[in-house]
């Protein structure tokens, strides 16, 4: 913040969903009455050379202009992060990418993450991080001013067994014949080995293919965390329903 024609300008690699940020969030100070008039604000996102995208650096712009300018009185929480893009209203909106930030906050540290009130992005899998859902911009400031008592999320995370309550349309056991393809593909799965299958059309590749995934143990909450980041390659893993732990196959 420094004394200036008024403005904001964004630097560190920001793309144009980034650049636009600017307006949203001069928008909601303008709603809360936070004059900047005759100040310049010069936001700067780390690391510098990495490209930045998205409409999820709302938030903490906001609260960080907020916290300058004195609007926030008290000191903002250690190991806090604001995830989530602003309405012109004041309203806290789900961005995309809205997971694989939740998972960088946590591996990044952070206990608590201030983020949209959506339940369709799923927290249950995110161990020891406090979600703390908000609606608007009002009641991030009633929070951080200690004002406001915002319920954790209400998701009740599922059991590893709940989890694990599926069926397979195609089954390893049902394949008859194929032995040598069949003890590969086990030996693949009990190592957790990569498979890359050749031969002529109509040899039973697919097929073996399609049944390989009920022969696999299920996804682990972190693993499952890591496959929804796209950091597991999507050979073996597809996106499928977020309520399941299991590796799907994909043609």
């Amino acid at each position: 913040m420094s004394k200036g024609k008024e403005s904001m300008v964004i630097v560190g690699l920001p793309d144009a969903s980034v650049k636009e940020s600017k307006e949203r969030v001069m928008a909601v100070l303008r709603l809360l009455k936070c004059d900047l008039t005759d100040r310049k604000v010069v936001v700067n996102l780390s690391p510098p050379e990495q490209r930045k995208n998205g409409a999820m650096f709302d938030l903490a712009m906001a609260v960080g202009i907020l916290k300058e300018e004195g609007f926030i009185k008290m000191a903002l929480p250690e190991r806090i992060a604001f995830i989530g893009a602003l309405s012109l209203d004041g309203s806290v909106r789900k961005a995309d990418g809205m997971l694989p930030a939740l998972i960088a906050a946590k591996l990044l540290g952070f206990d608590k993450v201030v983020m949209p009130n959506d339940e369709s992005v799923p927290t249950e899998m995110l161990k020891d991080l406090e979600c703390i859902k908000v609606a608007n911009i009002h009641e991030v400031m009633e929070y951080l001013s200690g004002q406001l008592l915002l319920p954790l999320s209400a998701v009740v995370a599922k059991t590893e067994e709940e989890l694990c309550d599926f069926s397979f349309s195609h089954d390893f056991p049902h394949i008859i014949g194929h032995e040598n393809a069949k003890e590969a593909l086990e030996i693949a799965a009990a190592g957790g080995h990569n498979v890359l299958m050749s031969g002529p059309p109509g040899c039973g590749k697919s097929m073996l293919a399609e049944t390989f995934p009920s022969i696999l143990p299920p996804l682990t909450r972190e693993a499952r965390g890591q496959r929804d980041r796209s950091l597991v390659p999507p050979i073996f893993y597809s996106w499928c329903k977020l309520q399941s732990l299991t590796k799907v196959f994909k043609k």
